[in-house]
């Protein structure tokens, strides 16, 4: 199944936008960590997870922003960790075609694989993908704003043009998730710089990008 982020591109319409954007939100984990700890306030992180979960689409882009950093304070998170379903769900998306028989497994173990690692966009594309040609039209909204909701968060803390612009990410995934959402193709090479930042070269493009930067320090923090 040759299907990434269709659709996705509606938020992301045009790559000259990453020369353009002048502004970033990234994230300060003291504050976030201090938003998400109050249990009365509707940032407490179990409230926002439990909607996010229950694939809620009035979270905001703020909302979204302390779910996607917050998820590197909670306990349960492990970027390094290997999904049990993940192999088995993989092995069926990378056929040329899929046929409708496999279609409730490729949402059992989707579904299987986001319970632990709630923002992998490599698991909610084929997820879509499976509603689409269901005919569920409301899960497909649900999802595709959840996926757009993700990649806009990353899209929105830089321009990966330099290390102090970075893309600040919470799995090396993400990174090429992004590039992929972007338009471009990975070029092959992946590098850590001397800062806290993954540097991903791109295939030869119009734009003049050799490759971009994705600060790694969540997954850093995680090591210790």
């Amino acid at each position: 199944m040759k299907r990434y982020f269709i659709g996705v591109m509606i938020i992301i319409s045009s790559l000259t936008l990453v020369a353009q954007k002048t502004t970033f939100i990234t994230p300060d984990y003291k504050k976030i960590k201090k938003a998400l700890s109050v249990k009365d306030s509707p940032t407490f992180y179990p409230k926002l997870m439990e909607r996010y979960k229950a694939h809620d689409t009035t979270l905001s882009p703020a909302d979204y922003h302390l779910l996607y950093y917050g998820y590197s304070l909670q306990q349960e998170y492990a970027p390094y960790a290997h999904q049990p379903f993940a192999d088995s769900l993989m092995a069926i998306v990378r056929k040329e075609r899929i046929s409708p028989d496999q279609y409730n497994l490729i949402l059992k173990y989707g579904t299987a694989v986001l319970d632990k690692s709630p923002f992998d966009m490599r698991y909610l594309d084929p997820m879509i993908y499976v509603l689409q040609m269901q005919g569920n039209k409301e899960m497909v909204e649900k999802l595709e704003f959840k996926l757009g909701r993700i990649i806009e968060t990353i899209f929105n803390s830089g321009d990966g043009l330099t290390e102090k612009s970075a893309f600040h990410v919470i799995s090396v995934s993400h990174e090429y998730d992004l590039i992929r959402a972007l338009g471009f193709g990975f070029g092959g090479e992946q590098s850590l710089t001397k800062g806290e930042c993954d540097f991903l070269k791109v295939e030869t493009n119009d734009y003049g990008i050799n490759g971009m930067y994705f600060n790694v320090s969540a997954l850093f923090k995680a090591k210790k």
